[in-house]
């Protein structure tokens, strides 16, 4: 079986970093991306996904905005966003999203990761829409 790609999505890059070890080191492929505008940019390309793993508050865009342009450039793509806030966990569910409440155990998080990928059934890897103008090469 192929192994599972994750895009991480988190401004914070020593826990965008941390977070990329643990899974690597799960046996997961990972790529990662610093804000939803990078995110966007990978989910529009040729590039396999079957989870993204979010944190809900980062600048420019928040983790809800963007698994509201997930569904909408890969519909079906499980979205995880992370919060250490307790109501934010609220608005994630009415998203549609799974909810990863922060601070949480590497084993809770390959848990959530394994519930997501087994609701897919791993087998999101393209299909995506065309690209938004704003995201296209040499746009401002």
């Amino acid at each position: 079986m192929e192994r599972a790609h994750i895009l991480i999505v988190e401004d914070d890059p020593t826990c965008r970093q941390m977070l990329a070890a643990v899974l690597t080191e799960s046996g997961l492929d990972v790529a990662s991306a610093a804000g939803g505008e990078e995110a966007m940019r990978f989910l529009y390309s040729e590039e396999a996904c079957d989870v993204v793993l979010c944190d809900i508050v980062m600048p420019w865009m928040s983790g809800i905005e963007l698994s509201r342009l997930v569904k909408d450039c890969r519909p079906g793509l499980p979205v995880i966003l992370m919060s250490g806030e307790a109501d934010a966990i609220e608005r994630v569910t009415e998203s549609g999203s799974l909810a990863l409440a922060k601070p949480f155990s590497c084993d809770r998080l390959i848990s959530i990761l394994s519930d997501a990928l087994d609701l897919q059934g791993n087998t999101v890897r393209s299909g995506t829409k065309p690209r938004p103008e704003y995201l296209r090469e040499g746009s401002p």
